[in-house]
């Protein structure tokens, strides 16, 4: 029955690029082009996620947020990676632009972690 719902666009949705949610923040994974450093980030539900106030009629997303993070330095890289994400009403990613890098999953993220 969930497969039929998700092929007419009524089952759940999925995220545009890995999100990982808690009660207070939304995390994302992003990978620098220059050093290939991956880099956590952390978007605050209450402090930087913007509504969109937009009196369009044709509204397609309820939020967005605009952020740049650097990596640790650790590889005397300090360039800056950009990212915009808009959501849904239920905070689902449906709309994703990076500069400077690449969206990658958690365990991309764990897995870089383990290797050093």
């Amino acid at each position: 029955m969930e497969n039929i719902l998700s092929k007419i666009g009524l089952g759940p949705k999925k995220d545009l690029v890995p999100v990982v949610r808690d009660n207070d923040a939304l995390y994302v994974y992003v990978k620098c082009d220059r050093c290939k450093e991956v880099i956590p980030v952390r978007i605050s539900r209450k402090e930087e996620i913007q509504e969109n106030y937009d009196k369009d009629k044709e509204k397609t997303y309820q939020y967005y947020v605009r952020k740049e993070v650097s990596g640790s330095g650790k590889n005397r890289c300090f360039a800056r990676v950009g990212i915009y994400l808009e959501f849904d009403s239920q905070y689902r990613a449906t709309r994703a632009e990076i500069n400077g890098g690449s969206f990658v999953s958690k365990s991309e993220y764990t897995a870089s972690r383990d290797e050093k």
